[in-house]
């Protein structure tokens, strides 16, 4: 299955010996340091590059991964990034090495150094990131960070505190290039609107450093933390929570199968579960979605409405007329 994976140029970021100077504050990349509030914003950078930071750029989201205390290394809020901005999370910032911001002289005396430019965080309940970059042809590679230089000295306390996500393709983006994208980016050769998911099955080690550069993989940001493999003008989209696939949000009614999607197959596991046959190898059954009309009962009824949506006779709460966009699971309190 390919992944949203490139070639791990950060390496290089790492062992940089240019120099870095803002506000008189002056750094050695090969040096450790944290980000501070007066590190540029992306869009400052673009602005101050001769680009437009409202028009002509890519909207970028990133979910920051929960704390994880049997795995402290996939955790990027630390001491170091969180508590002296005063934000319960840390301050996330996005690396980027060619095109419009790349080359803000005044700040980096040439290239921008690691970690590179603030990004905003939109939505604290689910910890959403949104960066800006320039949609110039000339930035193909990101790196989302936790804002943190961990430097090369590894008795250095900062050191063990650095977290970063592979390099990650922003241009190009055509269809069938991302198996988590069948149909394609909303904008078809960018990732403007779409946000990076951690994926730690394919996170590699960096060599330098010990420490994994993160796997990730692309979606659909839909908002309010709801992310999917559609676009929302897609046939296939069943509105936003039904089509979110984020595993922190609530079931999604009728998913019976738990497979985040709702078609035959959970009719079939529905009609499984009902007549008490032993399910299929590899068939699994959710009980809490298979309640569709919400009697408090789970019957025959709820396969029969679940099939009558497929056919869009109605949405799924059963009212009519059917429509995409119709939001089947709204959020509940």
């Amino acid at each position: 299955m390919k992944k949203i994976i490139s070639i791990l140029l950060a390496v290089m970021l790492v062992v940089s010996v240019a120099t870095v100077s803002f506000d008189a504050v002056t750094y050695n990349p090969s040096d450790s340091y944290t980000v501070t509030l007066d590190t540029p914003t992306c869009e400052e950078a673009i602005d101050a590059c001769g680009g437009n930071s409202k028009t002509g750029v890519q909207y970028l989201y990133f979910q920051l991964p929960k704390d994880d205390p049997d795995h402290p290394e996939n955790t990027w809020t630390n001491h170091f990034n969180s508590t002296d901005l005063g934000l319960d999370y840390c301050q996330v910032c996005l690396y980027w090495w060619g095109g419009t911001g790349s080359d803000w002289t005044d700040y980096g005396g040439g290239k921008v150094a690691w970690v590179g430019y603030r990004t905003t965080l939109v939505d604290k309940e689910n910890r959403i990131y949104r960066a800006v970059v320039a949609n110039d042809g000339d930035t193909p590679l990101v790196i989302w960070n936790n804002g943190v230089n961990g430097g090369m000295d590894p008795t250095k306390e900062i050191f063990n505190y650095a977290r970063q996500l592979a390099d990650a393709n922003i241009e190009g983006a055509y269809e069938g290039d991302y198996d988590t994208l069948p149909e394609g980016t909303p904008n078809e050769d960018n990732m403007d609107g779409c946000i990076q998911i951690i994926d730690y099955s394919v996170s590699t080690i960096n060599p330098l450093t010990g420490f994994p550069s993160y796997g990730s993989n692309w979606y659909v940001y839909y908002g309010d933390g709801c992310y999917g493999n559609y676009p929302m003008d897609s046939e296939n989209f069943r509105g936003k929570q039904a089509s979110c696939v984020n595993p922190e949000h609530n079931h999604v009614i009728g998913d019976v199968n738990s497979d985040t999607i709702v078609d035959i197959m959970d009719v079939l596991t529905l009609q499984y579960a009902l007549a008490g046959k032993e399910l299929p190898e590899g068939m699994v059954y959710k009980e809490g979605s298979a309640d569709v009309d919400g009697d408090g009962y789970i019957s025959i009824i709820d396969a029969t409405r679940i099939q009558r949506y497929l056919a869009k006779v109605c949405n799924i709460d059963g009212t009519k007329p059917y429509s995409k966009d119709y939001d089947l699971n709204p959020p509940t309190e």
